[in-house]
Protein backbone atom coordinates (compact mmCIF):
# COMPACT_ATOMS: atom_id res chain seq x y z
CA UNK A 1 0.00 0.00 0.00
CA UNK A 2 2.72 2.50 1.08
CA UNK A 3 4.26 1.79 -2.89
CA UNK A 4 1.23 2.70 -4.03
CA UNK A 5 0.91 5.60 -2.63
CA UNK A 6 4.71 6.65 -3.29
CA UNK A 7 3.93 5.87 -7.02
CA UNK A 8 0.60 7.79 -7.15
CA UNK A 9 2.61 11.39 -5.39
CA UNK A 10 5.47 10.66 -8.29
CA UNK A 11 3.24 10.09 -11.62
CA UNK A 12 2.37 13.91 -12.12
CA UNK A 13 6.06 14.40 -11.95
CA UNK A 14 6.60 11.70 -14.32
CA UNK A 15 3.66 12.88 -16.67
CA UNK A 16 5.23 16.61 -16.37
CA UNK A 17 8.96 15.35 -17.50
CA UNK A 18 7.71 13.66 -20.29
CA UNK A 19 5.58 16.20 -21.72
CA UNK A 20 8.48 18.90 -21.33
CA UNK A 21 10.87 16.26 -23.65
CA UNK A 22 8.22 15.16 -26.26
CA UNK A 23 8.18 19.88 -26.51
CA UNK A 24 11.86 19.75 -26.38
CA UNK A 25 12.37 17.32 -29.09
CA UNK A 26 9.86 18.94 -31.30
CA UNK A 27 10.74 22.07 -30.98
CA UNK A 28 15.03 21.52 -31.77
CA UNK A 29 14.62 18.38 -33.88
CA UNK A 30 14.16 20.37 -37.25
CA UNK A 31 17.26 21.95 -36.23
CA UNK A 32 19.30 18.86 -36.64
CA UNK A 33 19.97 18.80 -40.00
CA UNK A 34 18.83 17.20 -43.30
CA UNK A 35 17.40 13.43 -42.22
CA UNK A 36 16.29 12.56 -45.92
CA UNK A 37 18.11 8.97 -46.63
CA UNK A 38 20.51 9.12 -49.76
CA UNK A 39 19.99 7.90 -53.17
CA UNK A 40 20.84 4.47 -53.80
CA UNK A 41 24.54 3.53 -55.18
CA UNK A 42 25.57 7.51 -53.80
CA UNK A 43 28.16 8.47 -50.99
CA UNK A 44 26.37 11.02 -49.39
CA UNK A 45 27.87 12.96 -47.16
CA UNK A 46 27.42 16.53 -45.81
CA UNK A 47 30.44 18.76 -46.85
CA UNK A 48 31.05 16.27 -50.32
CA UNK A 49 30.52 18.62 -53.03
CA UNK A 50 31.84 16.23 -55.37
CA UNK A 51 29.94 13.34 -54.03
CA UNK A 52 33.12 10.98 -53.80
CA UNK A 53 32.88 9.65 -50.04
CA UNK A 54 35.65 12.01 -49.02
CA UNK A 55 35.84 15.55 -47.54
CA UNK A 56 38.64 17.25 -49.99
CA UNK A 57 40.10 21.03 -49.37
CA UNK A 58 38.36 23.41 -50.90
CA UNK A 59 34.75 21.30 -50.31
CA UNK A 60 32.00 23.23 -48.08
CA UNK A 61 32.81 20.41 -44.92
CA UNK A 62 36.43 20.84 -44.90
CA UNK A 63 37.74 22.29 -41.89
CA UNK A 64 41.65 23.85 -41.98
CA UNK A 65 41.63 23.69 -38.52
CA UNK A 66 41.45 19.89 -38.20
CA UNK A 67 41.85 18.40 -41.51
CA UNK A 68 44.82 17.96 -43.49
CA UNK A 69 47.97 19.69 -43.02
CA UNK A 70 45.91 22.37 -41.06
CA UNK A 71 47.04 25.40 -42.67
CA UNK A 72 44.58 27.93 -43.03
CA UNK A 73 44.23 30.86 -45.61
CA UNK A 74 46.12 31.93 -48.39
CA UNK A 75 48.84 29.29 -48.78
CA UNK A 76 52.32 31.32 -49.53
CA UNK A 77 54.43 29.10 -52.52
CA UNK A 78 57.51 27.46 -50.77
CA UNK A 79 60.51 27.70 -52.54
CA UNK A 80 60.54 24.14 -54.16
CA UNK A 81 57.37 24.92 -55.79
CA UNK A 82 57.98 28.20 -57.58
CA UNK A 83 57.92 26.87 -61.14
CA UNK A 84 55.83 24.30 -60.83
CA UNK A 85 53.11 25.54 -63.28
CA UNK A 86 49.97 23.35 -63.26
CA UNK A 87 51.57 21.16 -60.41
CA UNK A 88 51.62 23.94 -58.30
CA UNK A 89 48.82 23.16 -55.34
CA UNK A 90 49.90 19.47 -55.75
CA UNK A 91 53.28 20.50 -54.88
CA UNK A 92 52.18 22.94 -52.04
CA UNK A 93 49.92 20.15 -50.52
CA UNK A 94 53.08 17.60 -50.63
CA UNK A 95 55.40 19.99 -49.23
CA UNK A 96 53.54 21.04 -46.41
CA UNK A 97 53.10 17.97 -45.26
CA UNK A 98 55.12 16.90 -41.58
CA UNK A 99 57.55 14.04 -41.81
CA UNK A 100 55.96 10.60 -41.46
CA UNK A 101 56.64 6.69 -41.56
CA UNK A 102 55.97 3.22 -41.05
CA UNK A 103 56.73 -0.23 -40.42
CA UNK A 104 56.80 -2.85 -42.99
CA UNK A 105 55.24 -6.99 -42.07
CA UNK A 106 58.69 -7.63 -42.11
CA UNK A 107 59.48 -5.22 -39.35
CA UNK A 108 61.65 -3.13 -41.14
CA UNK A 109 61.05 0.55 -40.83
CA UNK A 110 60.71 3.45 -43.27
CA UNK A 111 61.32 7.11 -42.20
CA UNK A 112 60.64 10.16 -44.72
CA UNK A 113 61.53 13.63 -44.25
CA UNK A 114 58.91 16.51 -44.28
CA UNK A 115 57.73 17.28 -47.52
CA UNK A 116 59.51 19.71 -48.51
CA UNK A 117 63.27 18.03 -48.29
CA UNK A 118 61.07 15.67 -50.53
CA UNK A 119 60.07 17.60 -53.15
CA UNK A 120 63.98 18.94 -53.07
CA UNK A 121 65.45 15.78 -53.56
CA UNK A 122 63.06 15.06 -56.60
CA UNK A 123 65.55 14.67 -59.33
CA UNK A 124 62.80 15.98 -62.03
CA UNK A 125 62.73 19.80 -62.91
CA UNK A 126 59.50 21.79 -61.67
CA UNK A 127 57.13 22.56 -64.54
CA UNK A 128 57.91 19.22 -66.65
CA UNK A 129 55.14 16.39 -66.72
CA UNK A 130 57.83 13.82 -65.30
CA UNK A 131 57.60 16.74 -61.76
CA UNK A 132 54.16 15.83 -61.71
CA UNK A 133 54.25 12.20 -61.98
CA UNK A 134 56.56 12.26 -58.63
CA UNK A 135 54.63 14.39 -57.30
CA UNK A 136 51.58 12.18 -57.78
CA UNK A 137 53.65 9.59 -56.55
CA UNK A 138 54.81 10.96 -53.02
CA UNK A 139 51.12 12.27 -52.79
CA UNK A 140 49.77 8.34 -53.02
CA UNK A 141 52.41 7.16 -50.75
CA UNK A 142 51.61 9.40 -48.22
CA UNK A 143 47.57 9.07 -48.73
CA UNK A 144 48.34 5.11 -48.37
CA UNK A 145 50.61 5.23 -45.18
CA UNK A 146 49.10 7.87 -42.88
Amino acid sequence: MRNLRLFARRLPAAIVGAGLATVAFATFAPLGGDTTPPAAGRADMRGDDDRDGRISEDEQGWNCRTMGNRICGVRVVPAECRHAGPATTLCVTVANRPAYGWTNEDGSRVDLPDGRAQVRDLGEKPGTPEFADALRALDAEWRDHR
